[in-house]
């Protein structure tokens, strides 16, 4: 048995809408027009008419009036008023000016009517018709050079009847509330389908990249499904290949590091002994006690690459007590007062007076403040300050860092905290040994390792760096 292939146009999304629309608007036609019988008892109006004796009067005077011009003379006119009155049942005569009837039917029997009378009742009657009242009909005529008035009257009849009352408010509010909502059914699976779409590729856009689409359809959508599949799933094989190359290169720095680090020591103790022998002296000690400086300098280095290596792949374990930060600010304070005394730098603080108690690793809390501290006094106007201030909000703990430094520029600004960036050597004080550009990176890395934040608040020359621990739930 051989099976047809549909064409590709059918299965096309804008065919599939057009059609909904065209389906709609049908169903929703038959079923106005439905609702319109269902309910039509319940618009149904009564009236009383007198139309029909209205129009009988009305068409027995053009009759007349039309046939009057083919009569052959005076004769021929009573005949015609006693067969039209006859037949219809009607009062019919023809006057003067002056009211005085010339001609009429059996069923006349004044000589003379009041023009003015008939004319004045004939409103009343229009305004307040009634059963069994006389509805005249009066028109001018020329006959035979004669000017004559035709009057043809008739009494009214009541009519019972009733309508339908349809406002067109009332019938296009119900057919658009049913449009919208059979437009609504017919279209409910496509958008169905669109929000879980979004929400798929929400949840990808967040690096959930093992999440994958169901493809409902062979229209537009399922291809752009089936198109996002793919590419979820090559962006999940890319970041596995980067997440190995960065764990290999993580792992090929630790071990570099590691293995620099027992020579280099040694390296210093040498350097070391050989300052304080007393036959290394004259030419000799600058150029031993540069290699010692140059040497500690490297050790440096190689130890922030070793702890940020260490931090950001997981590889420490914090040996977090409950901790005063009060008194360990105050501590760092004091060692730090001599090096920023040398520098020219004042130093100011703000602490609260009782204890501001957090659970933290504080070796590693130490080197966030010393680091923030070092990057400070690099970077201040010299002469300048250092403003220190740590308080207490809500559930988390508050240090804030500042100094007036050079200004820099807003993409300097969103580098900051990336490894290994340096800003720009003019702003640093060059009395100071230089860095490895992993000092705020480590600093980001402890803080984030004990759900904290980090930031950077700048306004013109004025950098305040934010660092925010979370106090205990006991506090």
């Amino acid at each position: 048995m051989i099976k047809l292939k549909k064409p590709d146009w059918i299965k096309s999304l804008r065919v599939k809408l057009v059609l909904a629309f065209g389906a709609t608007l049908v169903l929703t036609t038959v079923l106005s027009l439905l609702f319109d019988y269902v309910t039509r008892e319940s618009r149904k109006v009564y009236f009383t008419s007198f139309e029909t004796s209205k129009q009988n009067v009305k068409q027995q005077l053009i009759e007349i009036e039309r046939q009057m011009p083919k009569l052959s003379g005076p004769e021929g006119i009573d005949p015609l008023l006693k067969r039209e009155s006859e037949a219809s049942r009607l009062r019919i005569l023809l006057s003067d000016m002056q009211g005085t009837i010339v001609y009429h039917s059996p069923s006349v029997t004044e000589d003379k009517i009041d023009l003015y009378q008939i004319i004045y009742e004939q409103r009343e009657t229009e305004n307040q018709p009634e059963p069994g009242n006389m509805f005249t009909a009066i028109t001018p005529i020329q006959y035979q050079d004669r000017k004559l008035f035709l009057v043809v009257s008739g009494p009214l009849f009541a009519e019972q009847g009733y309508v339908y009352e349809n406002p067109r408010l009332y019938s296009s509010l119900v057919f658009l509330l049913l449009f919208l909502l059979l437009f609504y059914l017919f279209t409910y699976s496509k958008m169905k389908e669109i929000r879980t779409m979004s929400r798929g590729v929400q949840q990808i856009a967040e690096g959930k990249l093992s999440i994958r689409l169901p493809v409902k359809s062979k229209d537009e959508l399922g291809t752009l499904t089936a198109s996002i599949n793919e590419m979820a799933g090559q962006l999940e094989k890319m970041i596995a290949k980067e997440r190995l190359a960065e764990q290999t290169k993580s792992e090929l720095i630790t071990n570099i590091s590691h293995d620099l680090r027992t020579p280099l020591t040694s390296i210093i103790g040498y350097l070391t002994v050989l300052i304080e022998h007393p036959e290394t002296s004259g030419v000799l000690k600058p150029y031993v006690n540069n290699a010692l400086n140059k040497s500690n300098q490297l050790k440096k280095l190689i130890d922030d690459l070793f702890e940020y290596t260490r931090l950001t792949s997981n590889q420490v374990a914090l040996d977090k007590s409950r901790v005063d930060l009060v008194g360990m600010l105050n501590q760092i304070i004091m060692e730090f007062f001599p090096l920023a005394e040398q520098h020219q730098v004042r130093v100011n603080i703000t602490l609260p007076d009782q204890k501001v108690e957090v659970f933290i690793d504080a070796d590693k809390i130490v080197r966030t403040i010393d680091n923030l501290l070092t990057n400070a006094l690099k970077f201040s106007v010299k002469p300048g300050s250092i403003d220190i201030v740590l308080h207490a909000e809500r559930s988390w703990a508050v240090l804030s860092i500042a100094n007036t430094g050079l200004a820099i520029t807003p993409e300097q600004e969103k580098r900051l905290f990336d490894r290994f960036y340096k800003a720009d050597e003019s702003r640093n004080d060059h009395r100071m040994p230089h860095g490895s550009g992993l000092g705020l990176s480590i600093a980001q890395s402890i803080v984030q390792l004990h759900e904290g934040d980090i930031w950077l608040q700048r306004t013109g020359p004025y950098y305040e760096f934010f660092v925010r621990i979370p106090l205990p739930l006991s506090y």
